[in-house]
């Protein structure tokens, strides 16, 4: 007999933004925005492998994963203070796990597999069953939440 009785409970809340509520946001130039963001995670995520990254199950929930043998450098902190420190990337990452949290399957799939992981959006399109227009809005509210999040949203 399984004691383990314990269910995944799936959330059924979905706060993806409206067509209405996407139009005061230049979406052309908030992507852009996002996209560098983005590029700096990917290289801020080679250059500190022992910081704390965000990881997406197959089911994407998002995972914080993190290393506990780090070297301490103070020194060298007080001196790294900019926008690619060791400390801004975790911070950056735990604010992703975050916003993953809250966003639906389909946008946390465009973050992760369209943009970071650079698949195409047919893909995701078609693992989640979407038409084309349908996606649309899920893009463009994935891009403005990721903005909102990380204060990177440009309004019209």
């Amino acid at each position: 007999m399984d004691y383990n009785t314990e269910e995944v409970e799936e959330l059924v809340d979905d706060f993806t933004l409206t067509k209405k509520e996407l139009e005061e946001y230049d979406l052309d130039a908030t992507k852009e925005l996002v996209e560098n963001k983005i590029k700096d995670l990917k290289k801020a995520r080679n250059r500190f492998v022992n910081g704390y990254h965000v990881r997406v199950t197959v089911s994407y929930k998002p995972r914080l994963e993190g290393f506990t043998n780090h070297i301490s450098d103070p020194v060298g902190k007080m001196i790294e203070n900019k926008l690619d420190s060791e400390q801004e990337y975790n911070e950056f990452n735990i604010k992703l796990e975050k916003l993953y949290s809250i966003m639906s399957k389909p946008e946390i799939a465009y973050i992760n597999d369209c943009l970071i992981c650079n698949k195409s959006e047919a893909s995701v399109r078609d693992k989640f069953g979407i038409y084309k227009e349908g996606f649309t809005i899920i893009k463009a509210s994935s891009i403005v939440r990721f903005a909102l999040a990380f204060d990177l949203a440009v309004y019209k």
